[in-house]
């Protein structure tokens, strides 16, 4: 109210509704500096209970593989931040801790180049991800297979794996612990067109 009553003066003062307008830019530099439409940070998210869990023991696995099989192609995106928040975690005693992460259900699909434009930001997270922190991501070829997408159809950060099931299996003879990660009902859409029609891949 108070920068409101100063405005208002001003400007009877002026007598010009010029002058207004350009006090209204001049005592509000932010605007000019964060244009509409600009990108947001990420969201935080808070780490899994799992992982939680897991710090809490005198010995922990080789690595972490955290696996998502959802019927909603939104959850891979859902679940990012809770993602970043148990990479940091799993790191801040060991910054090499081997973190995977295989994503074999509606989800996946999310990740083809085909999808690049409609989620420029997750695909720019999961590039980060895999880039930065060293991080993999497969996906299942089988059930890419089942939809009539190749292998080549997915982004090249993306590593496809013949079968989801043995690249866990894979990861658990190493090792590794595999955490589940599931979105809130609260983010899961209505109907999803990407029905588990042909099984369970």
């Amino acid at each position: 109210m108070r920068i409101y009553s100063l405005l208002k003066s001003f400007a009877s003062r002026s007598g010009g509704l010029v002058a207004l307008c350009l006090c209204i830019l001049s005592a509000m530099p932010a605007l000019a500096a964060s244009p509409l439409g600009a990108p947001e940070a990420a969201p935080a998210g808070e780490p899994s209970a799992a992982v939680l869990e897991l710090l809490e023991r005198d010995e922990r696995p080789a690595g972490v593989v955290f696996e998502i099989i959802e019927n909603d192609r939104a959850a891979l995106a859902a679940l990012l931040p809770e993602i970043r928040a148990n990479i940091a975690r799993l790191r801040e005693d060991d910054p090499d801790f081997p973190v995977a992460i295989v994503a074999h259900g509606a989800e996946q699909f999310t990740l083809t180049r085909g999808e690049a434009g409609q989620h420029p930001g997750l695909h720019a997270e999961v590039e980060a991800l895999v880039r930065d922190e060293d991080v993999s991501v497969a996906v299942c070829g089988t059930f890419a297979d089942w939809r009539g997408i190749e292998a080549d159809a997915f982004a090249d950060f993306v590593e496809v794996a013949d079968l989801a099931p043995d690249r866990l299996d894979d990861y658990r003879a190493l090792g590794f612990e595999i955490i589940r990660l599931r979105p809130s009902l609260l983010d899961a859409p209505e109907q999803d067109p990407w029905q588990f029609d042909f099984g369970t891949p």
